[in-house]
C-alpha cells in the first residue's frame, strides 16, 4: 500500500495533486505547526496576467500551535472572491471554476478541514477518488521521519511518497529497516494556454488549471509525476 502526506493547503498547486493521486491513502499532516508565510492559506494565481499571491486571513495565527488549532476570519473569502471573479471572469472554465472554488469557501471554518476540503473537491470534480484521513486522528509523540515510520506502520503501508525536497530530511535505510520503500514523485507541468499571457507560468494554485483547462484534461495531468526511487 502506498501512501503519502502533506500538510493541508488550500487549492494547493498541481504538484501536490499528483503526489496525493499517486498513493493508495492521503493523510493530511494537519498535527504540525501552523506556518505563517507557508502555503497553507496563500497561493498565487493570475492577476491581470500576472502572478499575484493571496493570503487569506487566519484568525489568532501561531506558529506554536498545530495547523488543526486554527480557524479562518469570519471575512477570510469575502475579498479573495472578489479578486477571482475579476482575474478570471474571461477564462474558458470560469463558470464551473468559481463555483466550486466558492462552495469550499466556508467563513470561520476550520483551517485543517477547509483546506483538505479543497484537495477534496478537486479530486470529485475530476471524477477522481481520494482516500485520506487526517494524522490529528492517530495523536502521536513523535515527528518528523520517526512520525511518518508510525503512520506507515498504522496504516500498513509498504511505500512512502515524497515530493523531491525530502531527500535531505528522509532516509532510505530508515524505512527499508520498517519494512518500507522510499520514493520520490516528481512533479511534471504541462504547459496550457492563460488568459491574458503569452508565456505559460506553472507552479499555480490548481485554481489557474481548473480555469483554463476542462476536468478531463486536469485529471490526465494528475497521472504524469515521475516516481523516482530513494538512493
Amino acid at each position: 500500500m502506498i501512501l503519502a502526506a502533506m500538510q493541508p493547503y488550500f487549492f494547493p498547486y498541481l504538484g501536490y495533486f499528483q503526489l496525493a493521486a499517486g498513493a493508495d491513502h492521503f493523510v493530511f499532516l494537519d498535527d504540525v505547526a501552523f506556518i505563517r508565510r507557508g502555503f497553507i492559506h496563500r497561493n498565487t494565481i493570475l492577476l491581470g496576467g500576472q502572478p499575484f499571491r493571496f493570503t487569506l486571513p487566519v484568525a489568532k495565527a501561531s506558529q506554536n500551535r498545530a495547523i488543526s488549532e486554527h480557524r479562518f476570519a469570519g471575512d477570510a473569502f469575502a475579498r479573495f472572491l472578489q479578486q477571482l471573479r475579476h482575474a478570471y471572469r474571461r477564462a474558458p472554465h470560469f463558470d464551473e471554476a468559481y463555483a466550486l472554488v466558492e462552495s469550499v469557501c466556508r467563513p470561520g471554518e476550520g483551517v485543517a478541514r477547509l483546506c483538505a476540503d479543497s484537495v477534496q473537491a478537486v479530486f470529485a470534480h475530476l471524477g477522481r477518488g481520494l482516500r485520506a484521513s487526517f494524522a490529528s486522528e492517530r495523536p502521536s509523540r513523535v515527528g518528523g521521519q520517526a512520525r511518518i515510520l508510525e503512520l506507515c506502520g498504522e496504516l500498513h503501508a509498504d511505500v512512502y511518497h515524497n515530493p523531491p525536497g525530502g531527500r535531505a530530511l528522509y532516509d532510505a535505510a530508515a524505512f527499508g529497516a520498517h519494512g518500507v520503500r522510499l520514493r520520490f514523485v516528481h512533479g511534471r507541468f504541462p504547459a496550457y494556454p492563460q488568459t491574458a499571457r503569452e508565456d505559460f507560468m506553472p507552479g499555480l494554485s490548481m485554481i489557474d488549471l481548473l480555469m483554463h483547462n476542462p476536468p478531463h484534461e486536469v485529471a490526465r495531468m494528475l497521472d504524469l509525476a515521475h516516481v523516482e526511487d530513494a538512493a
